[in-house]
């Protein structure tokens, strides 16, 4: 036996399978926080032999912990393999569980476009990767090795637990939770320790920060913009399909087809002026062209309505924080689909401003759901 090996009770390591801008740290910091699991991030060490260091702080870890989060993107085999290889040799009983963002479902484009938006929504709370350039992005999702339970690396997983890139931080946490709890007997939080938690991890700031040169990140920030908008971070298909879950009576048949043929797109944005309006609104285009150049703004969109008709489905934002943020539309909203590609998203301009302006009465295809509580969803001003 080696001389490390310990006589312990069952450990358990957590191993995010991920790649960068899918949401591990946000997710490895909430289960550490809501349950005092162990929590070991690779970006805070620097070095060399960086990858036995990270190896050795686990182990430390294991020894006041039961529960600890290999927080790293563990992406190929081999980071895979040296890893549980460390970790076994003190070991021997540990379980070892992956949390896996799957990466098969979706294109390699759609997920750039969903990971990059959120890194550069996360801005300075992400470490080494500050605001991280598509060139380095797609070296890691090129580098990425699927789980394969046939091979004797990832055949040693004792448990996978599935993730989509696309879903929010509290589906993903929602689903880990669910998932640890035959596994290591965990109770589900309430929503306002899980509301707390978010807020602390919203104020975490890293121990190690490496910038980017700021040219680097004007190149992300500056293109011929084709128009302005707010990218939302935000899963709009898995809220309204858990909205009519809990609203039965209310008219889904749209929402139904929309999803059944795949009309839902994985990212959403509210447009504030498109470049057909920019000479008409040439002050508005120049702010929002003049801020774009500038740090990453961050908002908040409060959203009161689900609005439809036989074509297309939309929310309509009631306001947004801080005021200083409009759109050159009627009424900003959302777009969240059509039922078919020949019907231009821009028609959600006329049943949105229907539905604010009360003559939708008058148009019986369209209809309006007031939320009994308005949906909050962060997001960011930036170049389309």
């Amino acid at each position: 036996m080696h001389k490390e090996v310990a006589n312990q009770f069952y450990k358990i390591l957590l191993v995010p399978v991920a790649t960068i801008g899918c949401g591990k740290t946000t997710l490895s910091l909430a289960l550490a926080n809501l349950f005092s699991f162990g929590h070991i991030q690779n970006d805070d060490i620097v070095g060399k032999t960086k990858r036995s260091r990270f190896h050795r702080s686990i182990k430390r870890e294991f020894k006041d912990r039961n529960v600890v989060i290999a927080d790293r993107n563990n992406h190929t085999v081999e980071l895979r393999k040296s890893l549980i290889e460390s970790v076994k040799k003190t070991f021997l009983n540990v379980r070892v569980v992956a949390i896996y963002w799957n990466h098969e479902s979706r294109t390699s484009d759609e997920i750039i476009k969903i990971t990059s938006e959120r890194i550069i929504a996360r801005g300075e709370n992400h470490q080494n990767l500050t605001i991280e350039n598509k060139r380095q992005m797609w070296k890691f999702l090129k580098d990425f090795e699927r789980l394969d339970s046939n091979n004797n690396v990832d055949n040693q997983f004792d448990h996978i637990i599935n993730l989509d890139i696309a879903n929010d931080i509290n589906t993903n946490l929602n689903i880990a939770i669910n998932s640890l709890k035959p596994i290591i007997g965990i109770e589900n939080p309430s929503k306002e320790a899980i509301r707390k938690i978010f807020e602390k991890i919203e104020l975490y700031k890293p121990i190690i920060k490496t910038s980017f040169i700021e040219s680097d990140i004007k190149k992300l920030k500056k293109r011929n913009a084709q128009y302005y908008g707010i990218a939302l971070n935000y899963n709009f298909q898995k809220f309204l399909l858990n909205y009519y879950k809990e609203h039965p009576s209310e008219d889904s048949s749209i929402f139904n087809i929309l999803v059944q043929n795949e009309r839902i797109s994985s990212s959403h944005h509210i447009t504030l002026i498109h470049s057909r309006d920019m000479r008409k609104k040439e002050s508005l285009w120049k702010k929002y062209e003049n801020l774009c150049e500038g740090p990453t703004l961050q908002v908040k969109v409060f959203i009161d309505k689900i609005v439809f008709n036989s074509q297309i489905m939309a929310l309509v934002v009631n306001k947004i924080d801080p005021p200083t943020i409009y759109s050159a539309n009627k009424v900003a909203h959302v777009t969240i689909g059509t039922i078919h590609k020949s019907i231009k998203p821009a028609q959600s301009n006329k049943i949105c401003e229907s539905a604010l302006y009360g003559t939708h009465e008058k148009e019986p295809d369209v209809q309006v759901i007031n939320l009994e509580k308005e949906l909050i969803v962060k997001g960011i001003v930036k170049a389309f």
